[in-house]
């Protein structure tokens, strides 16, 4: 009998083992951090429908190694301490790495979190200078705002805008006076003027035609709005109804599809920077623009390119080492990647750098300059 037990044992445990190796692996877990209420949902929603694809679409290939992935999504609501705590839920769900957040502030409120609890966070479009070489968990596909405000200071020299009223998103300083403050020094090494800074916040009582008139009444060449994409549009309209030919420049912020829907005539002739060439007819671009059409029923914005190359990466970083620990290491020393339009490749401040592509808004749509 004692021998029938044993034997029945030593089977029943090879049983196990066999059922244990025929279990598919654990998935990778990766977060999703993005404005998905709030006065930023167009680039958060954009940002968390090019992840999903990416994944969806690493699924269909098997996963990584033979292991799914699978998406945690957060809503930040625009609000740093709110972005803070969902790194902490997700981070007790055991997520691999974190993509998001959109917004500068954002991003500055929550690093702390993300530092203390060493999660490698991936943001698609954070481009605020004070987050930039630093060594902790933030990695940024986007340029900082020093790299994109000198590209806008030489273009408006060139052209003989020596005069520039400028307002900015209160709510969002972290980015806006950061953009500023990139933008006023070489603009104004080149002769050009700030006339006016009016930072305006939507959740004051005082309206857009106030700032419009303050900004106005300082007799610019143009005005620049370093805001995002819904307080463009409705600032540009109070603007048009006080002046029809002043020029209206906006900060890449602002380039989302909402703009075009919002915006009207009077965004008609607004000129900005984008971070991608949307007229681009590459084979991996066009194939990524008509899947996502195919799967949201809209277009992709900079904000879906940026968060796709985020997963991209981290995917490729995943691939080459499983190992969740040293994440943040395998991400500066796996290179140069392939994204949908340009490599990529994180320097060991975890930033990374973006084309540039000026636009102009003409008969509603984004086109080429």
């Amino acid at each position: 009998m004692r021998g029938a037990r044993r034997a029945a044992h030593v089977v029943a445990t090879v049983f196990a083992l066999l059922l244990m190796a025929c279990e598919e692996p654990a998935p990778f877990q990766v977060g999703f951090i993005g404005g998905l209420s709030g006065r930023s949902t167009d680039i958060g929603e954009a940002s968390r429908n090019a992840v999903q694809l990416a994944i969806e679409q690493i699924n269909a290939r098997g996963g990584i190694d033979g292991r799914a992935v699978e998406l945690l999504v957060r809503d930040d609501a625009d609000d740093p301490e709110t972005a803070a705590n969902a790194v902490r839920e997700l981070h007790q769900a055991g997520v691999a790495a974190i993509i998001g957040p959109n917004v500068s502030s954002v991003a500055v409120g929550m690093l702390p979190v993300v530092n203390e609890l060493q999660v490698v966070t991936i943001s698609p479009t954070a481009s605020s200078l004070v987050l930039a070489g630093q060594d902790d968990y933030l990695f940024r596909i986007n340029w900082t705002t020093r790299d994109n405000a000198i590209i806008y200071a030489e273009r408006y020299l060139e052209r003989g805008v020596r005069k520039m009223a400028v307002a900015l998103d209160a709510n969002n300083l972290a980015f806006t006076q950061s953009w500023l403050e990139e933008f006023r020094v070489p603009y104004e090494r080149g002769g050009g003027t700030i006339a006016a800074v009016e930072a305006f916040d939507t959740s004051a009582e005082r309206g857009f035609a106030n700032t419009a008139r303050i900004l106005l009444a300082s007799g610019p060449d143009a005005v620049l709005l370093v805001s995002n994409s819904v307080d463009t549009a409705q600032l540009a309209q109070q603007i048009r109804k006080q002046d029809a030919d002043i020029l209206l420049v906006a900060a890449e912020w602002a380039a989302s599809e909402h703009l075009l829907q919002l915006g009207g005539r009077a965004i008609e002739g607004l000129e900005l920077v984008q971070s991608y060439d949307r007229n681009d007819d590459s084979v991996l671009y066009t194939r990524f623009r008509d899947d996502y059409r195919a799967r949201f029923a809209a277009d992709p914005g900079y904000s879906s390119l940026a968060a796709y190359d985020a997963a991209t990466m981290l995917f490729a970083a995943l691939a080459k080492n499983g190992d969740t620990g040293s994440l943040k290491q395998t991400l500066v020393e796996i290179g140069s990647v392939q994204g949908l339009q340009q490599m990529v490749r994180f320097d060991t401040g975890g930033d990374a750098q973006r084309s540039a592509f000026f636009v102009v808004i003409r008969d509603g749509r984004f086109a080429s300059q």
